[in-house]
């Protein structure tokens, strides 16, 4: 982890996550959670949330011995204790918090084994807390050998405890976005004519683990005819950076398992920006301000897409047209977490949520870029997170 001896959140903090899930399963009348997770950088948030244990290998083929590689598997029941599977890769034991730990190979013979040893009820309930990562090897072998379980998806079991924030996680929140800020210093610094986008790539991946990060995902940096366009791989290219070009970063990594996610744009000096684009630059501020505004507890998530569209619409005819349909997401222990921020979401904002607010549009025939923030929804409204400056051409 970040720290030669990083422990992430205490024992009892563990404790008291799996008690209110315990909770939550009894209402729901569930009477085995299993909740997977992959690798550290990926999808692990359930696992980790309920474990504080970092699956640290990358998933691997399935073979008909090791079938889980890259994962691990809380096996949690209503009312006894819970075993925790990781694979053969091992564990860090200082860190996780569960006194039962197997090291398996083979992940669908040990979670059948378990069933069929302590499932109490034919056709007993059992919930998947990461239904959508787990393997379908794995499910089908579920599914065969257990042909008198329901299994049921609970993702949401899960999830809505970890998208309301405790203390510690808001902590490593804020230092996380300290991170990002202090990587972008020095990003910037190294931006000049001549530099390829994979010098500022590097830049961006040293300082982030200077400054305590336990790893940096990506920093994409897509310049010149390719700074609209935040999907395009790889991350970086050896293209040499211009006078007057625009940059786009998107920069993501975490600290003590919880993420960071900052998009922000920049202009390289020496050459005056054309009109279209400042006023498109400027745009984008305006917009995201106004989608930032809207912000607070209570207010359904679709709202803030709502503000986001209003806004280009008073700047653009029909400028909203041109907003996609994902503007910002929450964040945690995964990088991008619900609630999703988009027009048909109308899941409510609620206080110590931390969320991305990135409203990104492409105007025609003259680009678009990104800027994004992170915020920490608080009584009465929200708090920025990210202090790097939004008008970095300024």
């Amino acid at each position: 982890m970040v720290l030669e001896n990083g422990i992430g959140v205490t024992k009892e903090e563990i404790k008291s996550r799996l008690e209110k899930t315990r909770v939550l399963m009894e209402k729901e009348k569930i009477e085995f959670l299993i909740v997977i997770g992959r690798s550290f950088y990926d999808r692990m948030g359930s696992l980790a949330y309920l474990t504080n244990h970092f699956p640290p290998f990358p998933p691997g083929a399935f073979s008909p011995t090791v079938r889980g590689m890259g994962h691990g598997v809380l096996l949690l029941p209503l009312d006894s204790n819970p075993l925790l599977l990781v694979d053969h890769r091992n564990f860090r034991e200082d860190m996780v918090h569960i006194d039962d730990v197997q090291v398996e190979t083979n992940f669908s013979k040990a979670i059948i084994d378990y069933l069929e040893q302590g499932l109490q009820k034919k056709n007993g309930r059992v919930g998947i807390a990461g239904e959508d990562i787990m393997p379908a090897t794995m499910y089908i072998d579920l599914k065969q050998n257990l042909d008198n379980v329901n299994f049921v998806n609970s993702n949401y079991i899960v999830e809505q405890l970890r998208s309301e924030k405790t203390p510690v996680e808001i902590k490593y929140l804020r230092k996380a976005a300290k991170i990002t800020e202090f990587a972008y210093k020095s990003i910037f610094a190294a931006i000049k004519p001549g530099v390829r986008e994979c010098d500022l790539c590097a830049e961006g991946h040293a300082a982030g683990m200077k400054a305590g990060a336990d790893f940096v995902r990506y920093v994409r940096v897509h310049s010149g005819p390719w700074s609209s366009w935040g999907s395009r791989w790889p991350q970086a290219t050896q293209r040499k950076i211009e006078s007057g070009d625009l940059i786009r970063f998107d920069y993501v990594g975490a600290v003590e398992g919880y993420g960071f996610d900052v998009n922000r744009t920049f202009v390289v000096p020496g050459k005056k920006i054309n009109a279209k684009i400042s006023k498109m630059l400027e745009l984008t501020v305006e917009v995201l301000r106004s989608a930032v505004s809207a912000v607070k507890p209570g207010i359904a998530v679709s709202d803030i897409h709502k503000k986001a569209s209003e806004k280009l619409d008073e700047e653009i005819p029909e400028g909203s047209k041109y907003l996609f349909p994902m503007a910002g997401h929450g964040i945690g222990l995964e990088t991008v977490e619900n609630p999703i921020i988009r027009p048909d979401n109308d899941e409510k904002v609620k206080k110590n949520m931390v969320l991305c607010i990135e409203p990104q549009f492409v105007i025609p025939e003259v680009g678009g870029t990104n800027i994004e923030q992170m915020l920490l929804i608080t009584d009465t409204g929200n708090e920025i997170l990210t202090n790097t400056p939004v008008r970095t051409w300024e």
